[in-house]
């Protein structure tokens, strides 16, 4: 094997650099992974911009490996290999920087045009990982003779088309491959019959009522907003937003499912607003959304006046989730009529709001 010149000082201690600060950044990102702090299911995610794109499918490889697994194991052998000499390390070198180039280019526009949301920390991440391949890719340019100038244009010939090969494979394997599981089950049924200490509003009334986490949650599915049959097999209780799009896709899920095994499935489905106009509990660092208190109010609304309207007015939300809020009154209103929306008990609409938020606190 035949040996070239080293790479630069200068320019190795900046590689040694933005490669190490790529990599812890990719390792803080798959612990927040591994340890469950940010997953894949669906309407678990905070609203963020980091925990939607982490939390979908396209952050994770074969639906298990988080692909910042593989991006940590890269930046740790260009760190490695700049302590080697040889061609086939130059050649590895000029492989990686392409390849952190294309992985850039490709998770950037999944953001921009496929999830329509941006995570700071992953822009953080590919930014490096770019500087660090063109810093790579300057540093075998200059640190050669003119002379092993054909020996470089053969490097580019090779490395290059495989890089773009080996992108273009993990966005086939993202793609067609598996998915990441985008629900878990949990063993949390309790008794049906005596209601949790200090139940409050979602306890109250006659009918059916449901208790989890050994009787410290009671949920009385007859006076509550719920979809599906009030005598199914299986009482689930999801917490949603209509702003937030990691809801939109749970709701979508829960649709189907509830359809496919009719009266074995139905849902509480408690709104829990992500605006700090009506919930003070938000996380440091999501956004306030546009219309999601009044959205909550006016769909408790719609179940306290009408409980017939209540599903088709729930999914009307959703789809049009992006309408002004005028929109969606004139659609309650002409489903329910002004009476029975003027009739209704502010009062409980209130009562249940807070007793959703201080849920979502816990």
């Amino acid at each position: 094997m035949s040996k070239s010149s080293s790479i630069k000082p200068f320019a190795k201690w900046l590689i040694v650099l933005l490669a190490t600060t790529a990599f812890l950044l990719s390792l803080w990102l798959t612990i927040q992974k591994l340890t469950g702090k940010i997953d894949s299911l669906a309407g678990c995610g905070t609203g963020s911009g980091c925990a939607n794109v982490l939390g979908s499918k396209w952050s994770m490889v074969l639906g298990v490996v988080p692909v910042s697994v593989f991006s940590c194991l890269l930046y740790l052998a260009v760190i490695g290999s700049l302590w080697l000499k040889g061609a086939v390390v130059e050649w590895f070198r000029m492989l990686a920087a392409w390849i952190l180039i294309g992985a850039a280019a490709w998770f950037t526009a999944l953001q921009l045009f496929v999830l329509l949301t941006i995570c700071p920390y992953c822009m953080v991440m590919h930014s490096l990982g770019v500087l660090l391949g063109c810093a790579m890719l300057y540093a075998e340019r200059s640190g050669g003779k003119s002379s092993a100038r054909p020996a470089r244009l053969k490097r580019v010939m090779t490395s290059l088309p495989l890089a773009v090969v080996m992108v273009a494979g993990l966005a086939a394997i993202q793609y067609y491959g598996p998915e990441p599981e985008t629900h878990r089950v949990d063993d949390v049924e309790g008794p049906e019959n005596s209601p949790s200490q200090d139940a409050g509003i979602h306890a109250a009334g006659e009918g059916r009522l449901v208790t989890f986490f050994d009787g410290g949650k009671s949920f009385r599915v007859d006076t509550l907003p719920h979809i599906g049959s009030l005598q199914a097999d299986n009482i689930i209780v999801k917490y949603y937003d209509y702003t937030c799009e990691a809801c939109r896709d749970a709701h979508n899920d829960l649709e189907r499912i509830i359809a496919k095994y009719p009266g074995k499935l139905a849902a509480i489905v408690l709104p829990v607003p992500i605006n700090r106009q009506c919930n003070p509990n938000l996380p440091v660092g999501v956004k306030d959304h546009q219309n999601a208190c009044e959205l909550a109010k006016l769909s408790l609304r719609v179940w306290r006046a009408d409980r017939s309207k209540f599903r088709e007015f729930h999914k009307w939300l959703f789809e049009y989730h992006d309408q002004p809020y005028e929109a969606a009154e004139a659609m309650a209103y002409s489903l329910v009529g002004m009476d029975a929306m003027d009739a209704v008990d502010s009062k409980w609409v209130d009562a249940v709001l807070a007793a959703n938020i201080a849920d979502y606190k816990e």
